[in-house]
């Protein structure tokens, strides 16, 4: 009788089963890993306890990495609710060839990452890129830079390249939100002699709360772990310098070693495995929390 009334939960035990092999296994061995001295070669590993989370807190690498990935995404999240919330509005609209417009602005996503970096690195080169050639066609040839290799531009320059890519996730979703919007509303505050301005403001803007949160903290999630733009365009090292050096290549560089600067380098596997499990927690917490605040500030309809 019982085996009856719980039966379709057998439907779940693949899924769970899955789930548990490799997700929820190589997580809880990732916090156990993260407690030797092990380069991810061989079984010869030395139990050190939690020696390798007091380094990685006393690095200065972990917090220039973490700084950059902040800039990262305050940057991205600033372009995303200023131009892709104004692409979004402009959509919302309805404007002639709206369906090709969605398009054409959702595309970037749709293109791997990896193949983003390359187009763009090829593109921002200052011998045969076509950035630097088009600045001088237009008359602005002391703008020209070597993008990639400065240590002033190659950050914002890395950022450009992820935040054009992300674009698209920002028009949707906010799209969404404005389709979700009752027109009565917006149509009743004009007709009360409200401004389009105001109507954005104390209306349009409010009721996007929902949205802001949801691409807030997809953001947050996603440019902590940023890691494929970068090692296409600036390499494992964060060249130039550690100038573009984020936590995905920070964490990669420990674990496989790297070349250049970084040649020679022993692998350190466990200590890579530390600074994921320190991302992770402070993902989780930070997540949660930033969570909590921003659902404050929802409006319901």
């Amino acid at each position: 009788m019982h085996f009856r009334r719980y039966r379709h939960l057998l439907f779940v035990l693949p899924a769970l089963l899955f789930y548990t092999i490799f997700v929820i296994y190589p997580t809880l061995s990732a916090f156990w890993l993260s407690l030797f001295d092990w380069s991810g070669v061989g079984i010869d590993m030395n139990f050190i306890g939690v020696a390798n989370y007091a380094e990685a807190i006393r690095s200065t690498e972990l917090y220039r990495a973490a700084w950059h990935n902040l800039i990262f995404f305050l940057a991205i999240l600033a372009i995303q609710n200023t131009v892709g919330l104004f692409l979004a509005i402009q959509l919302d609209a309805r404007p002639r060839f709206v369906e090709f417009y969605r398009t054409v602005l959702f595309m970037p996503v749709l293109v791997s990452l990896v193949a983003v970096g390359f187009i763009w690195s090829l593109m921002l080169s200052p011998n045969i890129g076509i950035i630097n050639a088009l600045l001088k066609d237009l008359g602005l040839g002391a703008l020209a830079q070597p993008w990639l290799s400065s240590k002033i531009f190659a950050l914002p320059t890395v950022i450009m390249v992820q935040a054009w890519q992300m674009l698209g996730w920002a028009i949707v979703i906010y799209l969404a939100g404005l389709q979700g919007i009752p027109a009565e509303l917006r149509e009743a505050a004009h007709i009360d002699g409200a401004t389009s301005w105001n109507v954005f403001r104390h209306i349009t803007f409010p009721l996007l709360a929902p949205s802001f949160t949801i691409l807030t903290i997809l953001t947050f999630i996603l440019i902590f772990r940023v890691f494929d733009v970068v090692y296409v365009l600036a390499g494992p090292a964060g060249a130039p310098a550690g100038a573009t050096d984020v936590l995905g290549t920070l964490i990669y560089r420990n674990a496989f070693g790297s070349t250049g600067a970084f040649a020679g380098t022993s692998l350190r596997m466990s200590y890579a495995i530390t600074i994921s499990v320190i991302l992770f927690v402070f993902l989780g917490i930070s997540s949660g929390v930033l969570l909590l605040m921003l659902r404050r500030r929802e409006v319901r309809i």
